[in-house]
């Protein structure tokens, strides 16, 4: 074998070596990008699944909040400024989880859950108050989504068989 053909032979090895590197490459940021979205969507989850802890298992927490979506005129001044911070923090949240949607980072049915759970709050007066008399902006695409929601009326749930249950703890049927 000459030197030249060995040359020849180590610049294609070479060659080869960098395709399979920039393969190798590409599969590791592939994997750690998937990881940063699960590590993202997870953290955003947690922020919500912590305020939802505070008001399913602290009663005086969830009384407020109840008396906040249900009629904010009967709550004290005080009571509405901390429930303008809780809907800011779920409905900043919930901005986010759609943008992040939008951009291909959140899972259809992931963001379709808690579409329909932000679809659940909108139907409360207190929520659609707040919204109407929001003090925090929000993106453009966010407030056209939130506008379109309470403008449609249109709930992801039986509102009369909700009303029902938290009235008398059964479904209309029993």
């Amino acid at each position: 074998m000459t030197l030249q053909i060995m040359s020849q032979l180590g610049e294609f090895i070479g060659g080869v070596g960098v395709i399979f590197t920039l393969v190798y490459l590409a599969v590791q940021v592939r994997s750690n990008t998937s990881s940063q979205r699960a590590d993202m969507t997870a953290r955003v989850l947690e922020r919500l699944a912590a305020q939802q802890h505070t008001f399913g298992f602290d009663v005086a927490a969830n009384k407020f909040f109840m008396q906040s979506v249900s009629d904010p005129a009967k709550i004290s001044i005080e009571d509405r400024s901390r429930f303008q911070w809780v809907m800011t923090e779920f409905l900043s949240s919930m901005e986010f989880l759609k943008q992040q949607h939008a951009a291909g980072n959140i899972e259809e049915q992931v963001w379709l859950r808690w579409a329909n759970t932000l679809n659940f709050w909108l139907s409360f007066p207190g929520v659609r108050t707040y919204w109407a008399c929001r003090a925090t902006p929000y993106t453009d695409s966010f407030t056209d989504y939130i506008d379109q929601q309470i403008a449609d009326n249109d709930y992801s749930f039986n509102v009369d068989n909700y009303e029902h249950y938290m009235r008398t703890g059964k479904t209309p049927a029993n």
